[in-house]
Parts: C-alpha cells; sequence; structure tokens
C-alpha cells in the first residue's frame, strides 16, 4: 500500500507544481525586439550583390543570426540619399506605406515629396510601435541614418514633428518607445576627412562599391542589379547604363545640393547635421552603443600609415587620411589621422562637433542619455561587415561571434 501511495504522489507531483511530466520543455516564448541592420554609403540591401553579402560579404550574417534564434531585418534605403531621405525611407521600410519626404524639404531641396516608386506593401515590421521597438545597428553613414530617425520618432524638435505619416495616411508624432536601442560601427558622427583628401565624390562612392568587388567600370546585369535609390529625383538607373556612368550622371544632375550623402558625411555636413540631432531630439528611453575601429599605425607622432593588411581598395585613402594635417579645426583634438580607409577612428566615438552628447566608456552597466563606447576593433571599413580582401575560415568565426555577442547583448537590454 505504501509503495503505491509513493508511486501516486510521484506521478501527481509535478501535476500539482503545474507541469505534466510528458509535457514539452518550457520554451522563450517572450516577444524580443528585431534588429534591423541598416546600411552606410553606397549600401544595398538583402540581395547578394556581386557575390557578396553587405552583412557578412560572402556568409549571410542574417541567416546566421536567425538560425541563433534572434529575428533580424535588412534595410535597404538610398545608397547616396542623403540621412534625411534615408531615415524617412527606413520609417516606412519598416512600418510600411508611402514614402513621404516631407512637403517644406522636398520644395526646399526640389525634390518629389511621395515618389510614386517608394511604396512599402511588404514592409519588414508591419507592428512596429512602442510596445514592439527594435535594436537599429548600422554601419558608416547608416549611423547618421538612425539617429535622424530617432529624432523624427521622438518630434521633441519642431523641426523634426509631424512629418511621418500613420496608417491613414495623415502627419503624426509616434513618440518615445519604438527604439530599444542604437548601434553604430564605423559611422562618421563628426565627418570624415575623406571628402578633404580626395576631392572627387564619385572616387569616393566607387572606392565603397569596391569593398564588395563591385567594378564600376563594367555593367552589372542590364544595369537592374544595383540601383541608388534615387526615385524622388528620378534617377533611376538605365538599361545597360554602366555603373560608372550611372555614378557619374547622379551626380552631375544633382550638382552642389546639400540633400545627399557626401555632404552629411562630410565634416562640416556632420557638425550642421549634430547640431540639430543631439540627445536634446532623441528619445531618452533608448540606448546608444558605439565602436571605433581602425586598419593604420603610428609612424613617430605626426602621421598614420595603411596596416599591410587593409583593403587594397581602401589602402590609398588610408594614406592619405592618415598623413594630411588639418591642423585641430574641430576641437577634438589632433587625433584626426587615425583611420579605416573611410573614416576617422576618432569621429566614431560619438557626435561631438556641433553638439554636447555625452560619451561614458561601457564597464559593464549600459547608461541612458549617453552614448556607451564598447571600445576599438582593428577592422578596416569593409572588414566589420564581412567585406574582406580574402574570406578565410577564421575570420568569418571572428565576424559571426562578433556579431553573435552583439545580439545576445542587446537581447539582454530587454
Amino acid at each position: 500500500m505504501k509503495k503505491t501511495v509513493t508511486v501516486l504522489l510521484l506521478l501527481l507531483f509535478p501535476v500539482i507544481c503545474g507541469q505534466s511530466l510528458w509535457a514539452e520543455p518550457v520554451q522563450d516564448t517572450h516577444p524580443h525586439c528585431p534588429i534591423i541592420l541598416v546600411h552606410g554609403l553606397g549600401g544595398w540591401g538583402p540581395e547578394k550583390l556581386a557575390g557578396n553579402y553587405y552583412w557578412g560579404g560572402k556568409t549571410d550574417l542574417k541567416e546566421f543570426l536567425e538560425e541563433n534564434g534572434y529575428e533580424v531585418y535588412v534595410s535597404n534605403v538610398g545608397a547616396l540619399s542623403s540621412n534625411w531621405d534615408r531615415a524617412i525611407e527606413l520609417y516606412y521600410e519598416i512600418k510600411g506605406g508611402q514614402v513621404d519626404f516631407g512637403f517644406e524639404h522636398s520644395k526646399q531641396f526640389g525634390h518629389l515629396q511621395r515618389p510614386a516608386g517608394k511604396h512599402y506593401d511588404h514592409p519588414l515590421y508591419p507592428q512596429w510601435d512602442a510596445n514592439h521597438p527594435v535594436h537599429l545597428v548600422s554601419h558608416s553613414m547608416g549611423g547618421q541614418t538612425i539617429r535622424v530617425l530617432s529624432a523624427l520618432l521622438s518630434g521633441q524638435d519642431p523641426r523634426f514633428r509631424n512629418i511621418l505619416r500613420d496608417a491613414n495616411d495623415e502627419p503624426f508624432t509616434p513618440g518615445n518607445g519604438w527604439i530599444k536601442s542604437i548601434t553604430t560601427l564605423s559611422a562618421p558622427h563628426n565627418g570624415s576627412t575623406l571628402s578633404y583628401v580626395v576631392k572627387d565624390q564619385v572616387t569616393i562612392v566607387t572606392s565603397l562599391m569596391a569593398l564588395a568587388g563591385i567594378n564600376p567600370q563594367k555593367d552589372i546585369t542590364s544595369g537592374q542589379l544595383y540601383s541608388f535609390e534615387l526615385e524622388q529625383w528620378g534617377l533611376q538607373r538605365e538599361a545597360n547604363e554602366g555603373l560608372n556612368d550611372y555614378i557619374t550622371r547622379v551626380f552631375n544632375t544633382l550638382g552642389d545640393t546639400k540633400d545627399i550623402s557626401t555632404w552629411d558625411t562630410s565634416i562640416a555636413g556632420a557638425q550642421e547635421l549634430n547640431s540639430t540631432v543631439n540627445f536634446s531630439t532623441v528619445d531618452p528611453e533608448a540606448y546608444y552603443f558605439s565602436y571605433e575601429n581602425e586598419k593604420t599605425f603610428p609612424v613617430g607622432k605626426q602621421f598614420y600609415l595603411p596596416d599591410l593588411t587593409i583593403n587594397p581598395a581602401l589602402s590609398s585613402n588610408a594614406f592619405l587620411m592618415g598623413i594630411i594635417s588639418l591642423g585641430d579645426p574641430f576641437g577634438l583634438g589632433d587625433g584626426w589621422r587615425e583611420n579605416d580607409g573611410e573614416v576617422n577612428t576618432i569621429s566614431m566615438i560619438a557626435p561631438q562637433l556641433g553638439c554636447s552628447d555625452r560619451v561614458s566608456i561601457y564597464k559593464g552597466l549600459p547608461q541612458k542619455g549617453v552614448w556607451n563606447y564598447l571600445g576599438k576593433l582593428k577592422w578596416d571599413h569593409g572588414d566589420i561587415t564581412g567585406q574582406a580582401v580574402i574570406t578565410f575560415p577564421w575570420h568569418v568565426k571572428k565576424l559571426e561571434k562578433f556579431y553573435l555577442d552583439l545580439a545576445s547583448f542587446l537581447r539582454s537590454l530587454e
């Protein structure tokens, strides 16, 4: 009798405790915030272009992170557009609807306000709102873009208020809480001296294209595989138009407009942006993180030379940025020569020119209302997204580990 009672108790105990012996293991059903990857100047979306993913090179980092339990989306915004235009495109790409660049902005710069080719019927994450926030992870100019998006969402500054449209196509200000965190990689927060040492805008863009193995001198399948997403300017790439010819035509058409990426990533353009997009205009509940990286080494106290392992497409840029002195007209110290081949390392830490954003070195406890600086990486401008010269297995593993650790860190914030 005692044996029978003991057996019954053993069988009933887990049921009494709320779990059957035969129940499936408890799964993590907590809704996590998705990660949205935002490319930089010259970048592209989730497609594999010229044999390379923007995020991962030969490896699809999106797929890798998804296999490890993370929800990830890859954006595709204007490759040459200004941060204002890119931020608005990013909003509608995530949320859905007809892109509207705003009446005042479109009138000021003379492009279409609501281009027909910019309507997102299949958005990345249509439920996005304050109850369903996202993590934004960016590379290069994408870091500036997501800061503008944050300002548009918050609407604390009248210049960013009621620009976006809701599901009823009415202007509105979403409010705080839509962004859980912002992470910037290789971001030209304070601009890049590349525009001072390389005057030709086409050369700057083509050097970025070379990172992905794209040869701008050659056609790429009827001109349809790659486009700069410039519908607001009516600048679609023509059939059989060489990519280099397309780039040249774009800059010849746009002339000296400031509503373009090359202005925003210059030091003067970045300073102008920082004066309007800073922590007084963004969501105080979001976390802000930054990494800096470099692929140069000091020679004495005066010069920085490109590392021998830097991507050859960036070597001349790194050399020029590392030897030409601009003095210290920007108030950040004479540290502008260290670089990753496209952006000065000192510029990547946080917005500092024209604004009063604070920086804190991360020591295990992330803070809101400041830029949490996560450290320096020995990678060039392409290495950090997987655009390496030669993709060795150990480099792929290192890259995957970096993004997996980052994804895990961002989830811990939830």
